[in-house]
């Protein structure tokens, strides 16, 4: 094939799993569910004998329509490539990739398109539906087909960024922490640009509506009333040109630093153990028989001959395995080896908590995450200048956005805690120790969310700032400090259960980071489309029963398909329930409502996942068909 054959084994392969039609259906009947919520919202059960609310419905779901698709887009258009890549590295065929006989440019180009493809089918999936709005009025087909350039752009180099952090780094917590602190950035980064440099403009078109996405996107749900607008206008011309030049030069720095970052000498398992290092080595021993059998130990094929007798020989070994690779000779002696560090009852605790299990250059990822919350503060104090009760104003969404991006990060630490364990073998060699079920997960618990440390702390921070300038009530403080402990054992834990549930680590990913989505996303937009409404909400009630039941039942089929139980059944069907609530709440200033009743359904779901874990750990694991064969 023309494309490559990375590319043409995805074309081929993709589409015969039932996943790829699961996936595109599911999403179209998502925003059909939508559709119709908004057409409860807005119209309810009346007589439609005016063009004009048609054609107000048409704007209202095509602007919802766009702004969802254009998150999904920017967020799982990086990870998705993202995770395509690390997953070839934990499982080390990435490595054997590069030995083959295909270029660079069709081993990056051909990863991009396999991590995209996906993602653009789905988007193509949703062009009949999104149709409808221009048929009802209010808009153009043009409108609809600047709406999907601009997402397909946007996609693109959300793609092309994605694969260049994840060539560029070998751990999978790093390459998807980093993307996702990239896409914030590049909405965040802009607007901290243009504010900086408000008249700055790009071939007559204002830089925030080239660079920022979302800005893009209102200027095309909103043109100017006195533009001639063809099929895409000038904006979104020059916004499309830009996206995909910078993923073309993406992908060309990619191509060009594939052989230099990859294989990877920057992390502990590439470099291996300097005590075990293949090469030529001398060992000081005090006898030649001593001697002989550390060099028949080591595999050596030869002996040197012992230099000196009485207080000790010095035998060299050298490997035969045709491996020319410069290594640092040192002299040392057993008697005086270096002491080893004492294990803890925990092991796995302790190596999560005392060695660099996540990677020797956790510090961008935290330098990164650090700078990126004192941005939105700084953007929050800025705007919020002046005013009497800021957090209850649309300005609160920073706080809150703060808080959902650390509860994303952690769920990231934790599903990666167990697929790079499986992915790179270790996980079978844990499996056949004495180590119980409980150490195993405790110990995965606590260490991700300690190597996470800075995402739990810092939204507590921000809300005791809050509290100190007398912009938070001190019960509030308590609440909010106990819920969003709560929520972040919850989020370690989700992303430990779809490790252990899911055995290919893109599935496992894609399912622990789609159920924080709607959680903390879907619902949020369910609640937005009540309140946006003035009608009596029992003419909702059906539409409402409709979006959340959907969500009950995706969230049961990702929680508890393979190993499904009474208590993840409760949990799919209050979860979104008892959040819907919870935000309802919170917007009425009711906040012992929700810490109680999120406590409540929450603890319960973390316990619901947390006590099968570690009672039928081996079961879930699949230890106990292993062992019966």
């Amino acid at each position: 094939m023309f494309a490559g054959p990375i590319i043409a084994r995805e074309v081929l392969t993709a589409p015969r799993t039932a996943r790829y039609y699961l996936w595109r259906a599911s999403f179209a009947f998502f925003l059909f569910i939508l559709l119709w919520t908004a057409w409860q919202s807005i119209i309810g059960w009346q007589d439609v004998r005016e063009l004009g609310l048609m054609a107000r419905f048409g704007g209202v779901l095509y602007g919802m329509f766009a702004m969802l698709q254009l998150t999904l887009m920017l967020f799982f258009a990086p990870l998705s490539t993202a995770a395509a890549v690390a997953y070839e590295k934990d499982r080390r065929t990435f490595t054997l990739l590069l030995m083959t006989a295909l270029s660079d440019v069709e081993i990056v180009v051909g990863k991009l398109v396999a991590g995209l493809l996906h993602i653009l089918t789905m988007l193509g999936a949703v062009i009949g539906l999104l149709s409808l709005c221009a048929l009802f009025g209010g808009i153009s087909f043009g409108q609809v087909l600047n709406l999907f350039a601009v997402t397909a752009a946007s996609g693109v180099a959300g793609g092309a960024m994605g694969l260049l952090v994840a060539l560029w780094r070998d751990r999978t917590f790093q390459s998807i922490s980093l993307t996702i602190l990239m896409v914030v950035f590049s909405v965040t980064g802009v607007e901290l640009f243009s504010v900086f440099f408000p008249g700055l403009r790009l071939w007559d078109v204002p830089v925030e509506e080239v660079l920022n996405p979302y800005r893009a996107m209102l200027a095309v749900l909103y043109p100017p009333s006195n533009e001639a607008t063809g099929l895409v206008r000038t904006s979104s011309l020059v916004y499309i040109g830009v996206r995909l030049t910078f993923a073309a030069l993406m992908v060309a720095f990619g191509t060009y630093m594939l052989r230099i970052w990859n294989p990877g000498n920057n992390e502990p398992r590439e470099q291996g153990d300097e005590e075990g290092e293949v090469g030529e080595t001398l060992i000081e021993v005090e006898e030649p028989a001593v001697a002989a059998a550390a060099a028949a130990l080591a595999g050596a094929a030869t002996v040197g001959a012992a230099e000196g007798e009485g207080e000790g020989v010095a035998v060299a070994v050298k490997s035969t395995t045709g491996l020319s690779v410069p290594r640092r000779t040192h002299r040392r002696t057993i008697a005086k080896a270096k002491p080893h560090r004492a294990a803890w009852s925990n092991p796995i605790l302790w190596r999560e908590l005392r060695t660099r299990a996540y990677g020797s250059r956790p510090l961008i990822i935290k330098g990164c995450y650090l700078a990126l919350c004192a941005l939105g503060f700084g953007f929050f104090e800025n705007l919020s200048a002046g005013m009497e009760a800021p957090l209850a104003t649309g300005l609160g969404m920073i706080p809150v956005g703060l808080a959902i991006l650390s509860l994303v990060l952690i769920n990231a630490q934790g599903v990666t805690a167990i697929t790079t364990e499986r992915d790179t073998g270790a996980l079978d060699l844990l499996l056949v120790t004495e180590l119980s079920p409980g150490q195993f997960v405790y110990g995965k618990l606590f260490g991700a969310l300690y190597n996470a440390k800075e995402m739990v702390a810092v939204p507590l921070l921000l809300a005791f700032y809050f509290w100190w300038t007398d912009r938070l009530g001190g019960e509030n403080l308590v609440f909010f400090g106990i819920d969003y402990l709560l929520f972040c054992h919850f989020a370690a834990m989700l992303g430990l259960h779809d490790a252990i549930t899911y055995t290919s680590s893109r599935t496992a990913v894609a399912h622990s980071l789609g159920t924080i989505f709607f959680l903390m996303v879907g619902i949020l937009l369910c609640a937005y489309l009540i309140i946006f409404s003035d009608r009596d909400f029992g003419r909702q009630l059906l539409s409402f029963m409709i979006f959340i039941g959907a969500g009950s039942v995706a969230l049961f089929g990702s929680l508890g398909a393979k190993n499904p139980s009474r208590a993840i059944a409760l949990v799919a069907i209050l979860t979104p329930f008892c959040s819907f609530y919870c935000i309802i709440s919170l917007l009425n200033g009711d906040f012992l409502a929700a810490l109680l009743v999120s406590a409540g359904v929450y603890g319960f779901a973390l316990m619901a996942m947390l006590v099968p874990a570690v009672g039928d750990f081996d079961i879930a694991l699949g230890r106990t068909n292993a062992i019966q064969g």
